[in-house]
């Protein structure tokens, strides 16, 4: 999965962004901005972000100014403006691509796949260049949106509650936080120890208590039940790690 960030002030070239992105399965938006000194102010190498669309003529900041702050935060930089003659100075802030507006679900489609060719496996850039993660930050909403730092070894379950995930913690600490599941398992990217075994629960399987039947109790008295359509992931996980005799009956 490809992560997209989009900064444009104006909504329709967003929307037109967004729908080619949403046209194409590897990609996906972690974030949208229409304000350039919101995205210099919360853009970090921690969101890992692989393509970045961002606009030239914009208020206060323009993209050529905000591009030279965070070329080193993105993977890939597309410039996406209705002004060809920014074109030089696109490149000079070593952008990989210049899109000029309005430009065709074609053309995006081909720049997408010239940038990541289809048939190569992506990289995770940031990981490659750093130790391993084994944190991430989040607001939490319970803190007036302090920004909270939580060590993966420290996560019993993210629930869903809402529009919010609940994040259990060791310390029977709860953190909520305005994110989806969906927000969760990017986060995770198939990490190892968390499986998602309901719609609302991706668990620490180092976090179980115990289970009986469908049912799921962990380390800090969550209980759930096996949801249907993730039962035959809960039954490959349980022919994995369930330690049978080998005796005959």
């Amino acid at each position: 999965m490809l992560n997209c960030v989009i900064i444009d002030d104006e909504q329709f070239s967003i929307d037109a962004i967004k729908k080619y992105i949403d046209l194409i399965p590897r990609l996906y938006v972690v974030a949208i901005y229409t304000d350039p000194g919101t995205a210099l102010e919360q853009i970090s190498a921690e969101n890992n972000i692989h393509m970045l669309f961002m606009d030239i003529n914009m208020p206060n900041i323009s993209g050529l100014e905000l591009a030279h702050a965070l070329r080193s935060k993105t993977q890939k930089l597309v410039f996406t403006t209705a002004h060809s003659k920014y074109a030089f100075e696109a490149f000079e802030t070593d952008a990989d691509a210049y899109l000029l507006k309005p430009f065709t679900f074609a053309k995006f489609s081909t720049m997408v796949n010239r940038l990541f060719p289809a048939d190569t496996k992506v990289t995770d850039y940031y990981r490659e260049q750093k130790i391993e993660d084994n944190y991430f930050l989040v607001k939490n909403k319970e803190e007036d949106l302090r920004i909270v730092k939580v060590l993966y070894k420290d996560v019993i379950a993210f629930e869903s509650a809402h529009n919010y995930i609940r994040i259990h913690l060791a310390d029977n600490k709860i953190l909520t936080a305005y994110l989806t599941i969906k927000d969760i398992l990017q986060l995770l990217d198939s990490r190892e120890g968390f499986k998602q075994f309901h719609r609302a629960f991706i668990i620490s399987t180092n976090c179980i208590n115990y289970i009986e039947g469908n049912t799921i109790k962990m380390t800090n008295n969550l209980t759930f039940t096996v949801g249907e359509s993730y039962r035959d992931n809960f039954i490959t996980y349980l022919s994995s790690k369930l330690f049978k005799t080998s005796r005959k009956k």
